[in-house]
């Protein structure tokens, strides 16, 4: 399972280079990229390339419980507050703390794919800091809104959140811990019961 990182640099009042990311999507991005030659550190020389920033195309998973069985942790949580902020893929991306409430099972994966992701370790009762996934290709790092934000619907009634994880890699500059697996499909509203929904909200 693989999405595409196409390395670009930073243009006046956007990212450039950007493929079109699907309206909803999910999956951790595999390593796979094409990178443009701009990279290097911030300058004014004009001679010298821009500093690079990532386009990543997205996959789309038909359900919550096949997003869940890609995810590393599968948590109900509460949204604390904003903790700063982190790069990720060379966007400004934000990052919450959450009170974690409870751990869910993540599902199995469907018939025929493996489960890419270790299982990270995190406990009901534990604070994390989590980095919500930039869209990118955007000038924007949340066009339609941060999922994390407590503002942004997807809160149940008893103020939780189901939230899918990843654990940072190398790829993602400087996140450090867990962030959303997807800027689309890695917030969900908990059914009444507190469990993962069996169907994505209608659009």
């Amino acid at each position: 399972m693989a999405v595409t990182l196409v390395m670009a640099g930073a243009a006046a009042g956007g990212l450039t280079g950007c493929a079109s990311a699907q309206p909803a999507g999910g999956a951790e991005p595999s390593g796979t990229a094409e990178t443009a030659d701009a990279s290097g550190p911030p300058t004014e020389d004009p001679t010298q390339d821009p500093p690079a920033v990532a386009c990543v195309d997205w996959i789309f998973f038909e359900t919550p419980a096949e997003a869940a069985s890609d995810a590393g942790a599968v948590l109900r949580v509460t949204v604390v507050e904003q903790d700063g902020t982190a790069q990720m893929y060379g966007v400004e991306s934000n990052r919450w703390l959450v009170d974690v409430e409870e751990v869910l099972e993540r599902p199995d994966p469907p018939a025929g794919r493996p489960q890419t992701q270790p299982e990270l370790e995190v406990s009901a009762g534990e604070q994390i800091a989590v980095v919500s996934t930039p869209e990118t290709c955007s000038e924007e790092a949340y066009p339609g809104g941060d999922p994390l934000d407590p503002a942004s619907g997807l809160v149940g009634a008893d103020g939780t959140v189901i939230i899918l994880l990843s654990a940072a890699s190398g790829e993602e500059s400087d996140v450090g811990g867990f962030h959303l697996i997807t800027p689309y499909q890695g917030v969900l509203t908990p059914a009444q019961d507190g469990a993962l929904p069996s169907e994505w909200p209608a659009s």
